[in-house]
This record gives C-alpha cells, sequence and structure tokens, in this order.
C-alpha cells in the first residue's frame, strides 16, 4: 500500500510539473513580443480563444483582495500581457494549479492506511506544495516584469535620441513614435511596442493621455518624468524634440551615477565575505601554534615532577610544616 502511494504521489507531482510548464510555456506566446502581436483583430486565425466559463470560475475559486489584484494587474502589463482576459488566465492557472494539488494529496492522505500516519503527513506535504504553487507564477511574473522593465530602461536614451532625429526632420511626434518603433523592433522589441501603443492610443484619444497611460503601464520614474516632461512640453509651446534630448542626457546621467553607486556599494558588500571566509583561517594561522604549545605545557606540567604538580606541591608544604 505504501508503494502503491508513493507512485501515485509521484505521478501526481510529475503531472503537476508537467501542467506547469506547459501553461508557462502557454501563456509566454501571449506577451507582445513585437508589435505584430498587437495586431490580433477577432477574426484573426491566431487570436487566442476568450476564456471560458470553466477558466472564469477558477479565477475567482481563491479569495484574492482588490489591492492584490490591481498589483497583479499591473505586473501583466508591465510583463508585456496586454490581453483583455490576461488577469483571468493568470488567476485561472494559479488557482487550478494550488486545487490540483490539494485535491490530490487530500485524496493520497485519505487513502493512505491510519497506522503507518502517513496521512498527517500528506496533509502537511501538500499544504507545502500547494502554497509553493501559490507563489511560484507570483515570483515569475515579477521577475517577467523586472527584466522587460530593465530593457526598457536600458533602451530608453537610444531610442530617444532616435526620436529626436526624426522630429527635428519635421515629423510629428506621432509618426515618430511609429517609424521609431518600426526601426527598432529588431534589436529593442520592447520599446517598440510600448511606442507602438502609445501611438495607437494617441489616435484614439489625445498624445496627452497616451502618454499618461504609458506612465501608468510601466510605473516607473524615468518615463513618469518623460510623460511629464511631454505633456508639458506641449502644452507651453516648447519644441518636443529638445526636451526629449535633455530627458535622454539625464537618464544617461542617471544611469552613470546608479552604477557609480552600485560600485560604491561593491566595497561594503565584500566587506562580509573578506570577514566570515578569511578572517577565520587568519586567526587560526595566528592563534594555532600558541594554542598548540600552551597545550603542550600544561600537559607535560601537569605530569609528576612538573610545575604544576599537585602532589608534589603538597609534600613540599607538608615538610615546610613539619
Amino acid at each position: 500500500m505504501f508503494l502503491n502511494l508513493v507512485a501515485v504521489g509521484t505521478f501526481l507531482i510529475i503531472s503537476l510539473t508537467v501542467f506547469l510548464i506547459s501553461e508557462a510555456i502557454r501563456n509566454s506566446k501571449r506577451r507582445a513580443r513585437s508589435i505584430s502581436d498587437l495586431n490580433l483583430s477577432d477574426d484573426h486565425p491566431k487570436r487566442p480563444l476568450a476564456p471560458s466559463a470553466f477558466q472564469r470560475a477558477m479565477a475567482g475559486a481563491l479569495p484574492q483582495s482588490a489591492k492584490e489584484i490591481a498589483k497583479i494587474e499591473k505586473d501583466l502589463k508591465r510583463a508585456g500581457y496586454y490581453r483583455p482576459w490576461a488577469l483571468i488566465d493568470y488567476l485561472s492557472t494559479r488557482n487550478t494549479l494550488v486545487t490540483m494539488i490539494l485535491v490530490g494529496f487530500g485524496i493520497l492522505a485519505v487513502l493512505a492506511p491510519p497506522s503507518n500516519g502517513m496521512g498527517p503527513v500528506l496533509i502537511g506535504i501538500g499544504l507545502l506544495t500547494a502554497l509553493l504553487g501559490y507563489s511560484l507564477p507570483r515570483l515569475l511574473l515579477s521577475h517577467q516584469a523586472l527584466k522587460r522593465i530593465t530593457k526598457i530602461h536600458k533602451g530608453l536614451p537610444d531610442a530617444l535620441d532616435i526620436v529626436h532625429m526624426c522630429l527635428s526632420s519635421g515629423l510629428s511626434l506621432r509618426d515618430s513614435l511609429q517609424r521609431v518603433a518600426s526601426e527598432i523592433e529588431v534589436f529593442n522589441p520592447e520599446i517598440a511596442v510600448e511606442f507602438e501603443l502609445v501611438r495607437r492610443h494617441s489616435e484614439a484619444d489625445s498624445m496627452a493621455k497616451a502618454l499618461s497611460n504609458f506612465a501608468d503601464r510601466l510605473d516607473t520614474p524615468d518615463v513618469n518624468a518623460l510623460a511629464s516632461l511631454v505633456t508639458q512640453s506641449d502644452k507651453l509651446g516648447i519644441h518636443v524634440a529638445e526636451a526629449v534630448t535633455e530627458f535622454a542626457v539625464g537618464v544617461r546621467r542617471t544611469f552613470q551615477q546608479r552604477a557609480d553607486e552600485r560600485a560604491n556599494k561593491t566595497t561594503i558588500k565584500l566587506l562580509f565575505p573578506v570577514v566570515l571566509c578569511l578572517a577565520p583561517p587568519i586567526y587560526i594561522l595566528l592563534m594555532g601554534p600558541p594554542l598548540l604549545k600552551m597545550r603542550d605545557f600544561i600537559q607535560e606540567a601537569n605530569q609528576r615532577g612538573g610545575v604544576l604538580d599537585v602532589s608534589e606541591a603538597a609534600s613540599a608544604f607538608g615538610e615546610v610544616a613539619d
């Protein structure tokens, strides 16, 4: 019976692992990696299907606070998941994984014989595995969002330089974003996708609203400053090209200052491994020989006839007393 439970548990863990990997691969294809991924209309053959009723039900299976849902939705946009039902896909995948883990280990705990006490152990393992299945998708999403934001920050000054060239040649900001998005799509698709979204939003509403949405999506100081700068320049009648150039120079200066700050922090961070790894051997080399010599001296002195021999000292004291 125990071997059967082990076999079923192994099969369950492998199945859940395959499910998690397949869902991660399937969800990664839904990210907007290029401008062509934004061109999927309703009648496009490659357009992903809308979530089913089962997915919508599983998305609300586990309780979630409104604040946490807002954070997840923001990270989904920062990671490049712009589908209207991206939040439902994420929640349904995570909740399905957690539910399968709890149900599977619950069945194993019920089938386990009560004599060997495996039931509580399986329940504990199931709870820990469910907690891991609940946390891993969130950590993966945060990692994807942070990685994409970092790429956008690194490529933003170069993209703004190209925007400045387009603005200086007489193009409008909307046409400049379209031109730059098509030019940089090969080496920085993340910025190309964001610029294309800004252009489309500006066509639907206004450039100020599109830049505000751009800042809300990424929610970083540099992008917020860029959106505010371009909006204020447009309102005050200042040429946008000059504002964009100054901002690109400021971003590069900020990157350099951050790099210098990280370099200065490196010396402090190296202090801990130096103290923990190099100090003990040094203490051993310095204190080891004297301690060994002191140990040998104490052993020899405590022997009969030695300096610290208590019996010799007591006999000598007795003779003096007589």
